[in-house]
């Protein structure tokens, strides 16, 4: 073959690979997501212009990081077919904590890192204890810890609340990095990308997947599964204690409701879903369910925006939740791309079969 027909070849081969590359990337749930975003964002600016402002957009990215903290977590246990009720009580203990110690002895931010993760590790470890040793399915052991973690909370608050705290606090909840992206979005993307390495990267990330896809198969391959499943759960209570700092910075103050006054534990679930993570286990990641914080804030704010009935925010979050199952539910019995599946769902001719979600 002559020089010019490999070279022909070879650029062929180089322009097939390329094209296959973006085909598998457009299958992934996060691409779409952020189109979707950016649309809402959009249409919303275009409708009321307030809305993309640059006070806003650090506003809405703010707003998102707490929600972001725990769905990163949550996306953890999601990976080993499990679920966690009591993200919400587990973040206002650990903000109710940090915050009076704050506004009693004028503590700061940094020094109440180490609280806030420590709370989460104990108390996710609780949870995995239930499910793991106890064999309690993950819904009841973790609505039934809910519940008591939810008492705990109040008894801590003791009918009070926290509204003092050093001004450090305001500063990094309010201010802006460079803007429009404020402080609170560091720790949301650190949480993120080093969570993401460690699924994708080391060898208990690697048996998160596993486990999820075939928690026998992997028992019977040499995996501690048990300690898989109770580190899932002490990872996504180290979170949600982390993400309880993140909110008492963004909204310098905590209570009793912390946590549950924004249904924060429904909202982290939709966000696992909606960025791509499965119920049933063995398929997703995080970046998906931080995109996917964004996201449900950005929607949310624009019913607020737009002057919709604030009764409807929970009926949004369900609809975009019920939504992501149906996507999902029939993704994984066609083995289709998301692209196909709408295409199936929602238009009366579907676009051209693509495989199965990576």
């Amino acid at each position: 073959m002559s020089a010019a027909g490999t070279s022909s070849a070879d650029q062929l081969a180089a322009r097939q690979q390329r094209t296959a590359q973006v085909r598998r990337f457009m299958r992934r749930r996060e691409p779409p997501l952020v189109i979707v975003t950016l649309l809402v964002f959009g249409v919303t600016t275009l409708l009321k212009p307030g809305f993309g402002a640059s006070n806003n957009v650090s506003f809405m990215l703010a707003t998102a990081m707490p929600l972001a903290v725990l769905a990163v977590g949550q996306t953890v246990v999601c990976l080993v077919r499990g679920i966690d009720l009591s993200v919400a009580p587990v973040l206002g203990i650990a903000a109710v904590s940090t915050g009076f110690l704050a506004q009693d002895h004028g503590d700061s931010v940094w020094s109440m890192i180490p609280l806030a993760i420590g709370i989460g590790i104990g108390l996710g470890f609780v949870n995995g204890l239930f499910i793991t040793y106890a064999r309690i399915p993950p819904i009841i052991a973790t609505l039934g810890t809910y519940t008591v973690y939810s008492g705990v909370q109040q008894l801590i608050c003791n009918s009070a609340t926290v509204v003092t705290l050093p001004t450090q606090y305001e500063a990094v909840g309010i201010h802006d990095f460079i803007a429009p992206i404020p402080w609170l979005v560091i720790p949301g993307i650190v949480v993120t990308v080093v969570m993401a390495l460690i699924l994708r990267r080391t060898k208990w990330g690697r048996s998160l997947y596993a486990f999820g896809n075939n928690a026998d198969a992997s028992y019977r391959a040499g995996i501690r599964v048990n300690f898989v499943q109770l580190s899932a759960y002490t990872v996504c209570g180290t979170l949600a204690g982390l993400g309880g700092l993140v909110y008492l910075c963004k909204y310098t103050s905590a209570g009793y409701v912390s946590g549950e006054d924004i249904s924060i534990q429904l909202q982290s679930i939709a966000c696992v879903l909606i960025g791509g993570t499965t119920l049933t286990g063995g398929k997703g990641g995080v970046v998906g369910s931080f995109i996917a914080a964004i996201f449900l804030t950005v929607v949310l704010e624009a019913v607020i925006v737009l002057k919709i009935n604030f009764d409807w925010e929970n009926a949004v979050v369900g609809v975009l939740l019920l939504a992501a199952i149906l996507v999902d539910a029939y993704q994984n019995r066609q083995g289709a791309s998301m692209r196909y599946s709408l295409g199936r769902m929602f238009l009366s001719r579907p676009t051209a079969r693509t495989g199965a979600t990576s």
